[in-house]
């Protein structure tokens, strides 16, 4: 069974590691790419996410979305919200600047597409969200009804005991909380919507053992991943002190199409902090439903991180390299 899918993204490092596994997938068609603020400028955003389906070679066509957060859309504010985005390097590609076809890209506003693919297609379409949810939240906003007909939403964001933009948030969620808070609450207990925090993401450190078979086994494409991970590793050792970096938009692809990866998932009520300077941006969960909520959540905590890498390099390389990959790197 085909799968249909549209990916918000704003990319990214991570988003172009996760586009790229999508897209290799045989099962997979995706729709379109819908670009958001968030790691970058909606400019530079919506031309790395142009450069992703042209180097891919397979045309799909890339859709511009929000310039900025869900409130400031709201009040008509049409100034671009422009981030810094450091771990992501220069371009948003580490120092990776990808050639752009311009016929992949559509004058229709990623919002629109977005309702006019669910509605055309309902109950068929899963969105992997792997930006700020600026576009989904507009989406409920405008047509609450048509997103009722989403099959399933897929978002990298939040985290349940820990956070990367301030102690307790997650940079997706941080961005635009608001769009959080309500795509959980107005739409979550309609449609299976699943936050990939970062308690389960940063299980998965991919490690520079996995980057340098990555490199030394996967020909072009190896070597551009290889290349574009340098900013993000750097970034990571001067935060972290990982040997590596954890590839968080990756694992949400992974996961949406090999769910076996997760080992302990929680369906539980979701709330964003937006009305708090210290906590903006959190996520509060009640992961044991002690307090009887709507529950709105579907959220993996513990992942099967070797699984997870198998996946992966078997739907990029091949089953021989998997192989390989389990008896030279996790001696298996």
């Amino acid at each position: 069974m085909v799968k249909r899918i549209i990916i918000d993204t704003d990319p990214g490092i991570d988003d172009a590691f996760a586009i790229i596994s999508a897209f290799k997938h045989p099962e997979v068609e995706i729709l379109g790419l819908t670009s958001v603020a968030g790691n970058k400028g909606i400019d530079l955003t919506t031309r790395n996410a142009a450069g992703l389906s042209t180097y891919l070679g397979a045309n799909i066509p890339v859709y511009r979305g929000a310039v900025t957060d869900f409130l400031s859309v709201k009040e008509g504010i049409t100034e671009p919200k422009e981030e810094e985005g450091g771990v992501h390097g220069a371009t948003g590609l580490g120092s990776v600047e990808l050639p752009v076809d311009d016929s992949v890209y559509r004058d229709q506003d990623a919002v629109d597409f977005i309702l006019e693919s669910v509605r055309k297609y309902p109950g068929e379409v899963d969105i992997i969200a792997i930006g700020p949810v600026t576009n989904l939240a507009l989406c409920v906003d405008k047509d609450l009804e048509t997103m009722k007909k989403v099959r399933s939403i897929h978002s990298m964001g939040g985290g349940v005991h820990r956070g990367n933009a301030t102690p307790v948030a997650e940079f997706n969620y941080w961005f635009d909380p608001t769009a959080v808070d309500l795509l959980y609450t107005q739409l979550g207990t309609h449609v299976p919507t699943h936050m990939i925090g970062l308690d389960v993401t940063h299980q998965a450190i991919v490690d520079m053992n996995d980057l340098s078979f990555i490199k030394l086994i996967g020909g072009d494409l190896g070597e551009l991943l290889y290349d574009m991970m340098q900013d993000y590793i750097a970034a990571y050792w001067k935060n972290n002190q990982y040997m590596g970096g954890v590839i968080h938009d990756l694992m949400t692809v992974i996961g949406y199409l090999y769910p076996e990866i997760y080992t302990e998932t929680y369906h539980a009520h979701l709330r964003c902090v937006t009305d708090s300077e210290l906590a903006y941006g959190q996520c509060i969960v009640d992961l044991q439903n002690k307090y009887g909520q709507e529950k709105n959540a579907f959220i993996p905590m513990k992942a099967d991180v070797d699984l997870y890498k198998e996946r992966f390099i078997e739907l990029l390389f091949g089953e021989e390299t998997a192989e390989l990959y389990r008896k030279a790197v996790l001696h298996k």
